[in-house]
């Protein structure tokens, strides 16, 4: 079930932000991804991570015609593993409230592939939202959250707060 969280405007502690940075520099020049998780109580607050495996390498190595790009372009979490995480998660009382992952060398935009991942006849897939880095070998240049905009296959920006 969706939380209020898919609506955007959220908080994100200090400490939870600082290890998204940091993941997103150790993959580079991969994408990384993961998951952002909360207490379900406060809908808003975004207080732990956990990394997930990119796993579009593994897929590009399986079948290069239908996985053409890299981790270097693309990242893939395993589906079943989130079905599990996401899950877990609703049942703890601290669901998964946000998919992360960053975007090397260029802006933290919600690209046209993974709005294509996220949301399908005008239906978000995973009832969440997504935080986007702007990788550098050394540093994260920027990070946006964007959120899936009801009745479209789309997304926009929202507010994400530093605590």
């Amino acid at each position: 079930m969706s939380g209020d969280w898919i609506q955007g405007d959220l908080v994100i502690t200090a400490s939870v932000l600082e290890e998204l940075k940091a993941h997103a520099i150790a993959t580079y020049p991969s994408e990384c991804c993961g998951y952002v998780t909360g207490p379900a109580a406060e809908p808003t607050l975004l207080d732990a991570s956990e990394r997930a495996e990119n796993e579009a390498d593994k897929y590009h190595k399986l079948d290069p015609e239908t996985f053409p790009r890299t981790s270097k372009e693309y990242f893939k979490i395993n589906e079943l593993k989130a079905g599990k995480i996401f899950d877990a998660g609703a049942k703890a009382g601290r669901p998964v409230k946000v998919i992360y992952h960053s975007h090397p060398n260029v802006g933290a935009y919600f690209s046209s592939e993974d709005a294509a991942t996220f949301a399908s006849d005008n239906t978000l897939m995973w009832p969440c939202a997504f935080i986007v880095l702007a990788s550098r070998a050394d540093h994260v240049a920027e990070v946006k959250l964007h959120v899936h905009v009801p009745g479209t296959n789309t997304f926009r920006e929202s507010k994400l707060e530093v605590r």
